[in-house]
């Protein structure tokens, strides 16, 4: 029995495999049928292509953030109430625009309080350069019309009150010439030099601590402006490790860790709060600036006005008043003499005496005045102009208006309030153009060039033909993962309205263009021993048939062939044994995909 067993276990077992094998044969033969009613459905992992005559553009691409070409934060020069608002966020403004205004009662009475003290000063110089005035030159020429008519009066019994009246007069016009002779007392010239070496001090005492203040300022400015930098070369360290990554993760169908997203979060703020504090900074530097500008020139109006007090003294009497000292010296002299006897000479000397001092008298109100009271006067309006431009400065100041025309991006007041400059009263941005700082590697800048066109394409736009312009290549490198690379500005302008600061933009930059070349795809070159290589078949008619027809693998010829510009799909035959009748072979590639006009609508589906 054990004999007989195993011929029918053998026949069993061929049984099933015919069987197996009929099976396996009724699928391969209709598999073939269904892709010969079905050609669209063969898949071949390769592509053929003819060579076409095409324009081409060589690009350089690199992505970045769009962004107006300008924002700037508004602040004001002063802390107070907020008076008015008059805008909010979304207005359209028009440069000298007002913004907002603070509370400007209290400043408006200093620039009253200013200028009248400007208009006093001005008229006391005025007067002094226009001379006495109608009354006093009347008054002058009556005192000599008297002296002129005591001339002709010879008269008088003389008494001891007379004589020591007379007497009198005489050691009171000695003792006043002696003084005017002597020039000015030592505590008079003492005090205005204490004056002037107090005034110098106090200029000096300006100067440094002005400067001082003004220095520190700077100190924070430049701090401020290192520590923004190093927060953002920080940020756009992390950002650039975490879009790599981020691209990494894609590729297995993974997202970003949010600690990374957190890092990069707390990276940004990092550089909006050293952007604030560089804000911050530069007001305080400006503060300060003005502040040394207006506190010298005050000192300063000061220390010359002392300077010219001390001149005057000095200077002493003038040739006018030493003559009327010396008149009514004689008068009182020839006054005593009549008295004393010999009345008509006497009388007479004493008539000319007085007769010369009116003269004298008449001649000093009729003078020029001196160059020392000038400059005294002149130095007291400078100080009360000075006080007042200080004035109006602080009251222009508590009107904030746009110095360009824009729109407003943030608005951080609200009525009532007290400001401070912690954050910018209104942020204005200028739509009308925008630019794009993208990042180039050391071995693509070679080819840019300012005033290149460019393409933007905007992810949140995909549709919108943005066109732009390189402005400006960085001179400076800077390195990001270890490559050095340049910062690369690209403007462009008249957006439309759909564009937002902010949005995500990749940039193809044009650095050459030819209006016909012999173009292959990218694909299609293969380089080996330093030489280009273009495989093509062997049978050119190949690329005629339907991709159901065509072979799992044609039999191909490698041309060896020189390129010219490229992009980012096709490149230039400048040279090889290549026109528009050969067939080009590209590897791994959809057959069913045009590589001119992309994948046909059942290829797309299928992703």
């Amino acid at each position: 029995m054990s004999q007989s067993s195993r011929p029918r276990r053998r026949q069993n077992r061929l049984g099933w495999g015919i069987g197996i094998l009929v099976v396996i044969g009724v699928l391969v033969a209709g598999f073939f049928l269904f892709n010969r009613d079905q050609p669209s459905s063969v898949r071949l992992n390769y592509a053929l292509t003819r060579p076409q005559r095409s324009p081409i553009s060589a690009t350089v691409n690199a992505s970045g953030s769009i962004q107006p070409q300008q924002v700037i934060d508004l602040t004001f020069a002063s802390s107070g109430l907020i008076s008015e608002v008059l805008v909010q966020v979304g207005d359209q403004v028009t440069a000298g625009q007002v913004l907002a205004r603070l509370d400007t009662r209290d400043l408006e009475l200093r620039v009253d309080q200013a200028a009248a003290q400007l208009a006093q000063a001005q008229a006391s110089l005025d007067r002094l350069r226009a001379g006495p005035s109608a009354a006093e030159v009347a008054a002058a020429e009556a005192q000599l019309a008297q002296a002129q008519a005591q001339l002709r009066q010879t008269t008088g019994n003389v008494t001891e009150q007379d004589l020591a009246a007379a007497r009198a007069q005489v050691e009171q016009a000695r003792a006043n010439l002696e003084r005017v002779l002597g020039g000015p007392k030592a505590s008079e010239v003492a005090q205005a030099q204490a004056q002037v070496d107090q005034a110098a001090a106090a200029l000096q005492a300006q100067r440094d601590s002005l400067s001082a203040a003004k220095t520190r300022a700077e100190s924070q400015l430049l701090q401020a402006a290192n520590t923004l930098r190093d927060r953002q070369a920080e940020y756009s360290r992390i950002y650039n490790e975490n879009r790599e990554r981020e691209q990494q993760l894609a590729r297995f169908g993974q997202s970003l860790p949010q600690s990374a997203l957190d890092t990069e979060a707390a990276a940004l703020r990092a550089v909006e709060n050293a952007e604030e504090q560089m804000r911050q900074a530069q007001v305080a530097y400006e503060q300060a600036r003005q502040a040394e500008i207006t506190g010298i020139a005050q000192a300063e109006a000061q220390l010359r006005s002392a300077q010219a007090n001390l001149e005057r003294i000095l200077a002493g009497a003038d040739p006018d008043q030493v003559a009327a000292a010396r008149a009514q010296l004689a008068q009182a002299e020839a006054n005593l003499n009549k008295l004393l006897g010999d009345q008509r000479a006497g009388s007479l000397a004493a008539a000319n005496a007085a007769v010369a001092s009116a003269q004298a008298n008449l001649q000093r109100i009729t003078a020029p005045p001196s160059e020392a009271d000038l400059a005294s006067a002149e130095a007291q309006v400078a100080s009360a102009r000075a006080s007042l431009a200080q004035a109006q400065l602080a009251l222009e100041r508590a009107t904030l208006t746009a110095p360009i025309a824009g729109v407003v991006a943030e608005v951080n007041l609200e009525v009532g309030e007290f400001y401070n400059a912690a954050r910018p009263a209104v942020v204005l941005a200028d739509l009308s153009g925008y630019y794009v700082d993208v990042t180039v590697d050391e071995i693509d800048v070679a080819q840019i060039a300012v005033g290149q066109p460019v393409i933007l394409v905007l992810d949140a736009l995909p549709n919108l033909d943005l066109r732009g312009t390189v402005a400006r290549i960085n001179p400076l490198s800077i390195v990001q993962s270890g490559v050095t690379a340049y910062t690369v500005r690209i403007v462009t302008d008249d957006p439309p309205a759909s564009v937002r600061p902010g949005m995500s933009a990749s940039a193809d930059i044009i650095v050459a263009e030819k209006s016909e070349a012999l173009v292959v795809p990218r694909r299609a070159i293969r380089a080996e021993g330093g030489q280009f290589f273009v495989d093509v078949t062997t049978d050119p008619a190949l690329c005629s048939l339907d991709i159901a027809q065509r072979p799992l693998q044609p039999p191909l010829q490698a041309v060896a062939v020189q390129t010219g510009l490229s992009n980012e799909q096709i490149i230039e035959i400048s040279s090889g044994n290549i026109d528009e009748n050969s067939c080009v072979y590209v590897p791994g590639v959809d057959a069913r995909i045009d590589l001119v006009s992309g994948p046909s609508i059942d290829v797309r589906s299928n992703r």
